[in-house]
């Protein structure tokens, strides 16, 4: 348990950064602004609040997981406390838990209020068309729980490539991974149209190294219709086995980093 330490010390750092609220404060603002744009839509108020809050949710949280994950490890290798943390009898993997984990409970805490904000505006907006809000209440609570572990995937990879890469490389990686992550079932089936067959291999083992981030993306379905537990707790382990996978590499790497 010597990543605990850690991790409390990452809450406390990345919780005092003032990026964070402004950026919480876009994501409020967006969420709030929903309650607009949805008396656009003649009939379909619920489902564009349900939209649009769960997407700016999505997106806010990506920004947070770049910005932040990023800078994890090689803040602590620029200023040189690395050595101090090392010094003491602590392991490097339990580096990179603590610091995981210490972002993780942040991201909680960032998803926790943006949640609240989406469901207030969601209940108002209802009880405007005098719509049933607790039928929408076990569909925002499960995208909002995967959204949640996509940010979690996200953040190991960010840790991931920040083991053997610079700041920036690392959110251009990320933010690659995000766009090829739900982009990869198109790109399987533009590879198999092609008819070329050493492009369609090679786009079938980047698929299935990247992890497929539209199985934890069922907010457009789920804003038609309910999803099976089955379904949903796929999803979930899906999404906890990459990240699982990712922190154990990152482990490898940076037990074996030179500094």
């Amino acid at each position: 348990m010597n990543f605990l330490p850690l991790a409390r010390n990452t809450l406390r750092e990345t919780i005092r950064d003032k990026i964070l609220y402004v950026i919480l404060l876009f994501a409020l603002l967006m969420i709030a602004s929903s309650i607009l744009l949805s008396f656009l839509s003649l009939n379909q108020q619920d489902k564009i609040v349900f939209d649009l809050g769960l997407s700016a949710i999505s997106i806010f949280g990506l920004i947070i997981t770049v910005f932040v994950g990023t800078n994890l490890v090689s803040k602590e290798i620029d200023k040189k406390t690395i050595y101090l943390i090392l010094s003491k009898p602590i392991r490097r993997g339990d580096f990179i838990l603590g610091k995981f984990l210490g972002l993780s409970l942040t991201l909680g805490v960032i998803i926790l209020a943006m949640a609240a904000a989406f469901f207030i505006v969601l209940w108002y907006t209802m009880s405007l068309t005098e719509s049933d809000f607790m039928a929408w209440l076990p569909n925002g609570s499960m995208a909002l729980v995967l959204i949640y572990i996509e940010m979690l995937l996200l953040t190991a990879a960010a840790i991931f490539f920040s083991t053997f890469s610079t700041p920036v490389m690392s959110a251009m990686f990320t933010l690659g991974l995000y766009m090829i992550g739900h982009m990869s079932n198109d790109m399987l089936n533009f590879g198999k149209l092609t008819g070329q067959e050493s492009l369609n291999q090679v786009i079938e083992t980047v698929f299935y190294i990247v992890p497929d981030l539209e199985r934890l993306n069922l907010k457009n379905v789920l804003v038609n219709q309910p999803v099976s537990p089955e379904i949903f707790a796929s999803s979930l382990s899906y999404g906890l086995l990459y990240i699982a996978g990712l922190l154990l590499l990152s482990m490898m790497i940076f037990e074996g980093r030179e500094f």
